[in-house]
């Protein structure tokens, strides 16, 4: 067994792979022990799924949906009072009896509980990122999402691991997420296909929520896709190399569905 990212023997190492990270909701599309080794495993942990996690786009759509972490903890945000000038924090209260807004830890609470003792209506200000913004981040994010993919849909494939971890046509991906080398500008698709609160509902069945799902996308020219949603923004990486046109050209073809739907 051998680590599809920095390619060393990945035999002893103990921890499983979340694709998405569990604090997104996925508790169950992971690669099993040995995919990933676990200093690449504790890496992206910190330096890829960490500053996405605490970007002000996901702690404001995991507050809305009242996702928590795997510490069961839901982010709460931080916003403005109008009236009493105070910035505010809100968050969900525990077994989901609703939420609560109080001044933030680092103000001056008088000027809060002044203003709404006194007020029966007031302003709050909270933040609103409708969309994360590209970057090299992200990107990063992306490939290691988009080579996980490829490796969960090929699990039971005999040499599959092996043939990940060692692909030349892989190496710039690798290279690019693992080591942050080769590319700096690997270009993405990112756009809202659906609102973040959106629910589905099949014939006859209970409405519900996606979280997150995730696709290899094979255009007619070859080339490999992942296209991944999370909380109803998709995002879209060519895992060959550093270009986008094969995708919008894809999307243009198909009247600009998403591939997750077709």
């Amino acid at each position: 067994m051998n680590c599809i990212f920095c390619q060393s023997v990945s035999n002893s190492s103990k921890s499983v792979e979340h694709i998405i990270p569990e604090s997104l909701g996925n508790t169950d599309h992971v690669l099993p022990r040995g995919w990933v080794c676990d200093k690449c495993n504790h890496y992206f942990s910190i330096k890829i799924e960490k500053p996405f996690l605490e970007s002000l786009h996901l702690t404001e759509a995991r507050f809305q949906m009242a996702v928590p972490n795997k510490r069961g903890r839901i982010p709460y945000i931080t916003g403005f009072h109008v009236q009493s000038r105070t910035k505010i924090e809100a968050f969900h209260l525990p077994n989901g009896e609703g939420l609560a807004v109080g001044a933030a830890r680092d103000e001056d609470p008088s000027r809060w509980i002044q203003s709404y003792t006194k007020n029966t209506f007031g302003t709050l200000l909270l933040p609103h990122t409708p969309m994360p913004e590209p970057c090299p981040s992200l990107a990063r994010f992306i490939g290691k999402v988009g080579l996980e993919v490829l490796a969960h849909r090929a699990l039971n494939v005999a040499g599959a691991n092996y043939d990940i971890a060692f692909k030349p046509e892989l190496s710039d991906l690798r290279n690019f997420v693992r080591w942050n080398c080769g590319h700096n500008d690997w270009p993405i698709s990112v756009r809202r296909i659906y609102p973040s609160d959106f629910l589905f509902c099949e014939p006859g069945g209970e409405p519900y929520e996606v979280l997150h799902e995730f696709k290899i996308l094979v255009t007619s020219d070859s080339e490999f896709f992942v296209v991944f949603a999370i909380f109803g923004v998709e995002y879209a990486m060519n895992l060959g190399g550093p270009e986008i046109d094969g995708y919008e050209k894809w999307l243009t073809k198909n009247s600009y569905k998403s591939p997750l739907y077709i």
